[in-house]
């Protein structure tokens, strides 16, 4: 049920890592199996790694019509986890050259852009890398020539004619998720440099952690390695990107992404400066949730997660206890970072096993099908019979089935969620509510 429009975020907040070795544990291997073996995700892979080694594993395929199953060297769309990436760049900078990340951006812009708040504080780089910046999610100028992939056409020249005429809301004061921001921040570091973003990435970032396999754009020699990617069962465009490209445009294995987050336990690293910069509190939010330079922290674990059309990635250090978990998959449409969280704490985070189908005759189906509407969200669900089996299609989404789990309950395969049936005094079914990625929609039924 997620907009494709945007790299996504994954706020994951952590306590700690419970789990004391970093073995994978059987009934995780066991849930990826399910999700795989009923479509739910075309592949999965994921990678631990703790004082008793690195583990990964990957089930599945990164090709669902050719049946190429993916391996620890697939490369997955890691989205928004670029956005670390990027502000370990300005991090560098900050450490081992002269720019300041409290400097304004009105340093480095063209003199028709203005990011001054109507309080008089500027956008400072800090605030572009803590979403502090007061600029919105997306600029408003993209336009609407490929939603499927809605970057590719994006330049530098679109970017500062929107934020020439743009306003900032209040500078340093809340918290407010933008992709623009990201994204500025590795345009002004390109022009601080005088260097293309790609090349600050490959010379100061992907070359001295050695990340062999993370690319920008991926190389012929590598294209092989490229998983599809998917929404439901059908295969979406990879996303390109040219003036987005800091805020979501990496591309990388398990291997690479956990060799990544190893890098921040690692004292030999040589951007061990920066990264203690990156992972320092720099901006505590409205509700008190702590902020680095791109990551999301809370009691010393950095996590960030990403998004694109047809994949979704996480990543968690802890940096205490010198724990990696990193997870990845194929589908826009089936995050698995619920698998990362029951890993993170099993207690808060229970792992949503996958239920067994429960047998339920014709005539009892009958009790629920009809539409269902949410009038606030202007969403309707419709629920019909076909063949004996129950068929659910959500407003603006394909039809799929869905299978009975006792308790007026309901599952998808092809997605994780779930249907729960409300009934009334009299047994009537009157409406449901959609549980899907933490979220809950309720819907009433019209046809009673």
């Amino acid at each position: 049920m997620n907009s494709i429009k945007h790299p996504a975020i994954f706020a994951v907040f952590i306590f700690f890592f419970s789990i004391g070795t970093a073995q994978i544990p059987k009934e995780v291997k066991k849930e990826i199996q399910y999700r795989v073996k009923n479509k739910i995700n075309p592949s999965i892979a994921i990678g631990l790694s703790d004082s008793t080694g690195t583990h990964f594993y990957v089930h599945g395929y990164k090709n669902l019509e050719t049946q190429v199953k993916a391996d620890e060297n697939t490369l997955y769309e890691i989205g928004s986890i670029t956005k670390t990436f990027t502000a370990l760049l300005l991090a560098k900078y900050a450490t081992e050259d002269s720019i300041d990340i409290n400097d304004a951006a009105n340093l480095f812009l063209p003199d028709s852009i203005d990011l001054t708040d109507k309080n008089g504080v500027e956008v400072s780089l800090k605030s572009l890398s803590t979403h502090s910046s007061g600029l919105p999610r997306l600029p408003g100028n993209m336009g609407t020539a490929s939603n499927l992939d809605p970057y590719v056409d994006y330049t530098r020249e679109n970017m500062f004619a929107f934020l020439s005429h743009y306003i900032p809301r209040s500078v340093d004061k809340n918290f407010m998720y933008s992709n623009l921001g990201a994204a500025l921040l590795g345009e002004i570091l390109s022009i601080y440099k005088n260097k293309p973003y790609k090349e600050l990435l490959q010379e100061d970032i992907l070359t001295p952690l050695d990340l062999q396999h993370t690319f920008l754009t991926v190389p012929n020699s590598q294209k092989s390695n490229f998983a599809k990617g998917y929404m439901g069962d059908q295969q979406v465009s990879h996303w390109n990107f040219k003036a987005i490209a800091p805020a979501g445009a990496l591309r990388s294995s398990i291997k690479d992404l956990v060799k990544y987050g190893k890098s921040y336990l690692d004292p030999e690293n040589p951007l061990l400066e920066a990264q203690k910069l990156t992972t320092s509190l720099q901006f505590k939010d409205e509700k008190g949730l702590e902020h680095g330079l791109g990551w999301f922290i809370e009691q010393n674990i950095i996590a960030h997660g990403g998004g694109t059309g047809g994949f979704r990635t996480f990543l968690a250090v802890d940096l205490s206890g010198k724990r990696v978990i990193a997870i990845m998959t194929n589908s826009g449409s089936s995050p698995a970072e619920d698998i990362a969280k029951y890993i993170i704490d099993p207690k808060r985070s229970p792992l949503d096993v996958a239920k067994e189908e429960v047998a339920i005759t014709p005539e009892e189906l009958q009790d629920y099908e009809g539409k269902y509407i949410n009038d606030g969200l202007g969403l309707s669900y419709n629920f019909t019979i076909k063949e004996d089996d129950m068929h659910a299609q959500l407003s603006g989404q394909p039809e799929f089935p869905i299978y009975y789990e006792g308790d007026y309950t309901f599952f998808y395969k092809v997605v994780k969620a779930k249907i729960v049936f409300e009934r009334d005094e009299n047994n009537t079914v009157v409406g449901l509510m959609l549980h899907q990625n933490g979220q809950e929609i309720p819907f009433i039924k019209t046809n009673l």
